[in-house]
Order: C-alpha cells, then structure tokens, then sequence
C-alpha cells in the first residue's frame, strides 16, 4: 500500500512507536508515541530487570476495510525485550477494495535482544490483508519471533474461500538480508492445495532465530520426536495432524509449523523456544503472564 494512497476520511490509522534503554542495569520503555488503537500500558519485568516484558493493546480486536496500523520498535544497545499481545489478531470479511494493512518495523542494536512473540492472526473468509514485519539488526543483535496465521476459522468449519492475504518477513544485518519470506495466499488459487503449498490445511507459521556463532545446535532424535508430537495432537474435533520442521542457514533457524491447528503451532513455537533461549540470551524461557489467561 502506497503512502499516497491514505485519507483519514476513508482509512483508519493508528500507530504505536517506542524505544527501549538499558540503563542502570534495567531495560527501560523510552520515548513513546502513538494515536489511535493501539497502546502499551506498561513494561512488566517478571524475570527481573534485564528483560522488559510488553504487551501490545490493540482494542478494537482486528483490521477492518481500510484500516492501516504501524507498529516500530527500536532497541538500543544491551536492551532486551519481549513482546507479545493478549489476544489473536484478526483480519475481518472486506467488501471494499480497500486493504486492511498492518506494518511492524524492528530495530535492533548492538548486544540487545528482541523476542516478538505475538499472538496468531486470524484471517476471516472474505479478508484482504497485507502483513508486513521488517527487521532490521546491528552487529552481536539477536532477534527471536514468530508468525502465525490461521486461514478462516476451521473449528467453526468457517472456511477461507474467498480473499486474499499477503504475508513479508525481512531480517537483515546490517543492511544484508538473512531471511527474506514473500508469501501471497489467494483463497481460490492453487496453492492452497497443492502438497507444494498449504496442502489443504488453515494453519502455517514461521519462528525464526538469528543464530550467531552456531549457538544453537541440530536437534537431537528426542527432541525432534516431541516437536513432531505436539504438532500431530489431535483435538476434539479430530482434525488432521499437523507437520513441524526445523532448517538451519547461515546466521539463523528457522522452525515450521503446517496444520490445522493454531494452538498447535504455539505450543512447538513455545517448546523450541524454551530449549535455546538459554543459548541466545543466557536465560531460562519466561513466559509471558498473560498467556495463561
């Protein structure tokens, strides 16, 4: 979506931007700006000062035809953070031609840590989306996130069949990409059953891990069986399993999930994360409080 193409009279903007220091031994929230729905009321420190725990507020609950968020964090030097929402974003049916558009700009400096950990986002038969995360890492920077989208809402049997969603994650150092993922998925094209593409399944997610130094090693048999059992669960609805895997490049990992299942997706996101988080910032998985409610 080009910048020109905004009116406030037929979009509704919102915007969130902060910075974070670490000063006298404590992450702190800096500089602040925002207008519309979209806040951070206060950092949480429930593993004590090092890491800032934020929860990103986004009253409204999902994008509507027209609505245009930004979100920008910037991490200054020997920051860490995680952040995270309380609820599933959604993208709701559109009858306009108008997009509904959400842009996340992450900044990250020398020696400080950023976990992005939000929760999926739930695109609604009928949606026209575009998400679009940019990260952007200094040297010794280290990035943890995460990406999860549900197609429709199949525990509702209400199916994506109509709309579209467009979907980019860039990570680069320094100006050079690491990791540069472009996906558009239109309800009646192929893909959306081919066994090259989403092979008839609602649920796809990316966890990417910079990994500096090869710190975090190829997973063992053990562990490649649990993440490939909590991918498979089966729920109530007897839906079909679901497949993880895990693809190592040159400065970074990469975790897949492809399933039905949402809650799935989190749970081998969340488990991978709780082994090599102590390899990246030398502390033991802390998560977020709001997760359990």
């Amino acid at each position: 979506m080009q910048q020109q193409e905004l009116d406030s009279t037929l979009h509704w903007l919102a915007n969130y931007q902060a910075e974070l220091g670490f000063i006298d031994d404590k992450t702190r929230l800096g500089k602040t700006s925002h207008f519309g729905p979209l806040r951070v009321q206060r950092p949480f420190y429930p593993e004590g000062n090092i890491c800032a725990h934020l929860y990103l507020l986004h009253p409204p609950g999902g994008l509507v035809a027209g609505d245009y968020l930004t979100i920008g964090l910037h991490l200054h030097p020997h920051a860490q953070a995680l952040m995270t929402t309380p609820s599933a974003g959604k993208i709701y049916n559109n009858i306009t031609e108008r997009k509904q558009f959400q842009k996340v700009s992450l900044r990250i400096e020398e020696y400080a840590v950023l976990e992005w950990m939000p929760q999926e986002t739930l695109v609604f038969d009928g949606a026209e989306g575009e998400l679009i995360t940019e990260v952007e890492l200094s040297d010794d920077a280290q990035f943890m996130g995460w990406d999860i989208v549900c197609l429709g809402r199949p525990s509702s049997e209400d199916w994506f069949e109509r709309g579209s969603i467009r979907q980019v994650l860039s990570i680069k150092r320094n100006g050079l990409p690491l990791f540069i993922e472009r996906n558009l998925i239109c309800a009646d094209a192929d893909i959306m059953q081919d066994k090259a593409g989403l092979a008839c399944q609602a649920v796809f997610g990316s966890f990417v891990l910079t990994n500096d130094e090869n710190k975090i090693p190829e997973l063992d048999e053990e562990q490649r069986e649990a993440l490939e059992s909590l991918a498979a669960l089966t729920g109530e609805s007897g839906q079909s399993k679901g497949l993880v895997a895990v693809t190592h490049k040159p400065g970074l990992v990469i975790v897949r999930y492809l399933g039905p299942c949402a809650d799935n997706a989190k749970k081998v996101f969340i488990k991978y994360w709780q082994w090599m988080r102590p390899l990246i910032n030398g502390r033991e998985a802390c998560a977020p409080r709001i997760w359990n409610t």
